[in-house]
């Protein structure tokens, strides 16, 4: 039996009739198991829910509940919504899935703008509608509000790719500007089509499956390889040069390497080369492959560090990168003995004993300096940190933002450092001052998982442990205070249904699981929004649903 889904289709009604279904055949109802093996001929002889709503997902030929629960949510979208939902998960960082499915499903979808077609990879309509509008080659529009060759550049849907040579070379002719670019809520510097093709940078983007071949096309043809926010994003993620590389040769050809060693090239408000730059990155993220190739280059060992000040030696040493600081050595950094704060900072990455206590025991307020213990936890050294400990600093001693050892440690995944942290006291649920978020936030945050299942059992973070799905020990807080399970969040006054599982299926289970202990759905965030209005903004039709009726309804057991 072949069934097609309509827009009355509803998620809520699709898993009343699997439980329906269940219940006929836990009643020997002959039918009911006839048309399970019609759908699933391998079915089990007790099949549990599971398993009728993968027969039920196979009736409507789909693959599984999930591609089911998927394809509801579609069907209720609007043209415009799906067109939206494709241009924005086609993004460096989006749902790339999600914007496959939508086009599979919809393929107009591609053809609806120069935007989504130049998005989607589809070429003949890119040719179409520059012939019928050529200045629409640099006309903003889209949900980003950027032009066709940035959305093509940035896009990582599958298969987008086979034809982006081709239409970034249509769109150059047109008259593309190889430089366009967009700036981000956070100011610039610019995020460049260059930029969107190399990727990398903060959450490490995944570089576009032609990115040399459209680099090249586009520096041909006037894009300028001396890219600040390009040469950043390839500074801080691995110890490789290749693309440090193809722009300084792509510079060296235009005969423009003198941008590199200007001593305000470098766009951070400040008077630094890019090349004196680049190296501070690599001397505190310990890249000597890249460190070596900057000196090699011209960057100078002396300079110093565009963030701290420090000279590039004293930056490497007080983060323990010894290696580093000799390769500095050899390159012609001064010697200079440490001083201050510094020196204890170093004695300690070094595990020099002697060397730490006879500084503390002069200068006694450098236990207070956080510094030494963020650095340590942040780089996994619980030999740093235990040494610390010892000295006499505190497992809490924050920065002026109120950052912690445990929270950098939980950001770096060292389980081993937490521990250590932890068994010295350190305050688990206490937040940062701007950025927020205790241990566990910074867990959820990350996606440490190993580190979230240590740490739950001794959180009291309500809102966290319900995004991260930790039932039983949410039951122990509950059972000890009812009112929790209503609790809001202090900056944001959003109650636990608002922070449910990113999995709707899982956040369904936590719903009912927050309704079984009486949570309250017509508790509103401080903008006045209900966790149903929420969810559905955010394209949750089921559990929008599910909320809406108030939980009535939940799932058989206790959560389950």
């Amino acid at each position: 039996m072949s069934r097609k889904l309509t827009t009355r289709s509803s998620l809520y009604n699709l898993r009343n009739e699997a439980r329906r279904w269940l219940k006929a055949l836990q009643a020997g109802d002959a039918d009911a198991r006839r048309r399970l093996e019609a759908a699933v001929p391998a079915a089990p002889a007790e099949p549990a829910l599971r398993d009728v709503q993968f027969a039920l997902a196979r009736e409507h030929g789909l693959p599984g509940w999930a591609a089911l629960r998927d394809a509801v949510e579609d069907m209720k979208r609007s043209h415009a919504e799906r067109v939206e939902l494709v241009l924005r998960s086609a993004d460096w960082a989006g749902d790339h899935a999600t914007g496959a499915r939508l086009l599979k499903h919809w393929p107009e979808i591609g053809k609806d703008s120069l935007y989504t077609a130049a998005a989607s990879g589809d070429l003949a309509e890119v040719e179409r509608r520059l012939a019928a509008d050529p200045g629409a080659t640099n006309r903003k529009g889209g949900p980003l509000d950027r032009e066709p060759l940035l959305y093509l550049a940035y896009s990582r849907l599958p298969g987008s790719e086979t034809h982006a040579l081709e239409i970034a070379r249509r769109l150059l002719d047109q008259g593309a500007d190889p430089n366009a670019r967009w700036i981000g809520p956070w100011g610039p510097p610019a995020f460049t089509v260059l930029t969107g093709l190399i990727g990398e940078g903060e959450g490490d983007q995944p570089p576009h499956p032609r990115a040399r071949e459209l680099s090249e096309l586009l520096i041909e043809r006037g894009a300028d390889p001396f890219d600040f926010q390009t040469l950043y994003n390839i500074s801080i993620t691995r110890d490789d040069t290749d693309w440090l590389e193809f722009l300084w040769s792509q510079s060296e050809r235009r005969g423009t390497l003198n941008a590199w060693h200007d001593p305000e090239g470098a766009d951070i408000g400040g008077k630094i080369s890019v090349l004196n730059y680049l190296l501070g990155n690599a001397t505190a993220y310990n890249h000597l492959k890249r460190a070596k190739w900057l000196l090699a280059h011209g960057a100078d060992p002396n300079s110093p560090h565009a963030y701290s000040k420090r000279p590039q030696r004293e930056e490497a040493l007080i983060h323990g990168h010894f290696e580093m600081a000799g390769l500095l050595e050899q390159f012609g950094a001064e010697t200079t003995a440490l001083e201050g704060p510094s020196a204890f900072r170093a004695a300690c990455m070094n595990l020099d004993r002697e060397a730490a206590r006879a500084i503390i025991a002069s200068r006694p307020e450098y236990l207070r300096d956080p510094e030494p213990m963020l650095t340590a936890a942040r780089a996994g050294r619980a030999d740093v940190v235990s040494l610390l400990l010892d000295l006499g600093v505190n497992a809490d001693v924050a920065d002026k933002i109120d950052q912690r050892g445990l929270q950098v440690a939980v950001a770096g995944g060292s389980l081993e450092v937490v521990k250590l942290l932890v068994a010295h006291g350190a305050d688990i649920d206490r937040p940062t001052t701007s950025v927020g978020g205790g241990a566990m936030g910074y867990a959820s945050h990350f996606d440490r998982r190993e580190i979230a299942a240590f740490l739950a059992p001794l959180s009291h973070d309500v809102h966290e442990l319900t995004f991260l799905g930790f039932k039983d020990r949410l039951a122990e807080l509950f059972a000890a205070d009812p009112a929790l399970v209503n609790v809001r969040h202090a900056e944001m006054g959003c109650t636990p249904l608002f922070v449910l599982p990113a999995d709707e299926d899982e956040a369904l289970k936590m719903a009912a699981f927050l309704f079984y202990y009486g949570a309250d759905p017509n508790i509103p965030d401080f903008a006045g929004v209900t966790p149903e209005e929420a969810w559905r903004r955010n394209g949750f039709i089921a559990l929008a649903d599910f909320l809406q009726v108030g939980g009535v309804r939940h799932f058989s057991g206790m959560g389950g």
